[in-house]
């Protein structure tokens, strides 16, 4: 299973929530979280990961035939599904789920339209301590890339994994309150955040 997650994360998006923070008007999800990410490298999302030539991000503001159109910076970019590998939202999904609205990183083939390959949508890192622990989620001291921190409650996902390929092993058991740990997220503006990665 491809991830995008972390091609993402490479140009340092993260998500934010509610307690979510709310984009600006013209702001994606995607840029509202760069304002709260922390600038730590992060894991590979996948060995199988294979970045295309070009990548584009932005907000999906119309549904096509065979794609989508997003809203990137100001400018409208077509983007195709026609040779899509994987869309990860939350978890692997049929290029139908993604909706107007999605906040959306995707790699393939630059042109136009875009050639999408690989697709994240709504998928963003935060880097901060653990300050309560739950059995549903956790209360996170999260590291802004301006300095100091804020606390963001983030849910678990019924779709998390613990851990990276390559690093240190790490279990449910593991995470306590005190730990420093980083997370690959899921959120929607508006709605809760949930880890679909933490290590």
């Amino acid at each position: 299973m491809v991830r995008l997650v972390l091609a993402a994360l490479s140009l340092a998006l993260v998500v934010t929530a509610a307690s979510v923070i709310r984009p600006s008007a013209g702001q994606t999800l995607g840029n509202a979280v760069r304002e709260i990410s922390s600038p730590s490298p992060a894991p590979p999302s996948s060995p199988a990961f294979q970045p295309g030539p070009n990548s584009v991000s932005g907000r999906v503001v119309r549904l096509t035939a065979g794609g989508v159109v997003l809203n990137s910076a100001g400018q409208e970019i077509e983007v195709s599904f026609r040779r899509i590998i994987d869309v990860w939202r939350e978890t692997s999904v049929a290029p139908t789920a993604i909706q107007v609205g999605d906040d959306l990183f995707v790699n393939g083939t630059g042109g136009s339209p875009f050639l999408a390959a690989y697709i994240s949508a709504n998928i963003g890192r935060i880097d901060g301590v653990i300050r309560e622990i739950d059995d549903v989620g956790m209360l996170v001291e999260v590291q802004l890339r301006s300095g100091g921190t804020t606390p963001r409650r983030i849910d678990f996902s019924p779709y998390i994994e613990y851990g990276y390929a390559g690093g240190p092993k790490l279990t449910r058991e593991d995470l306590v309150v005190g730990r420093t740990i980083g997370a690959v997220i899921y959120g929607q503006a508006g709605g809760p955040l949930r880890a679909t990665r933490v290590w």
